[in-house]
């Protein structure tokens, strides 16, 4: 029994370790030639260089335009002042001048 196990183990790792084809070899024989596989890669690598080189500049300015989008960006805690000293002077308030609130109304007329 031992014997059979050990033939089929043996079997079974010999049928699942086949030589595929690279996937750089397309088109071409398969070969073991490792300077002919990286020649293909360098030349790849050239013929693409210059739109990788545009696309990085393009990634970049659209990072930077985002980090400054959010550098400008109010923080969502952020409390903001109103000038109502003009309408004080003029009188465009209700209620007494000591109130610890201020209520300012807006109307559209348009």
């Amino acid at each position: 029994m031992k014997t059979f196990a050990s033939v089929a183990l043996a079997s079974s790792l010999l049928l699942g370790c086949q030589n595929e084809p690279s996937k750089l070899d397309k088109g071409a024989p398969p070969s073991g030639d490792l300077e002919a596989r990286v020649k293909k890669l360098e030349d790849n690598q050239a013929k693409y260089a210059e739109a990788l080189d545009f696309l990085q500049k393009v990634y970049n300015q659209q990072k930077q335009q985002q980090e400054a989008q959010e550098r400008e960006e109010p923080a969502p805690d952020a409390t903001f002042a109103v000038d109502i000293a003009p309408d004080l002077k003029n009188g465009q308030v209700e209620g007494p001048n000591t109130a610890c609130v201020t209520v300012v109304e807006a109307w559209d007329f348009a």
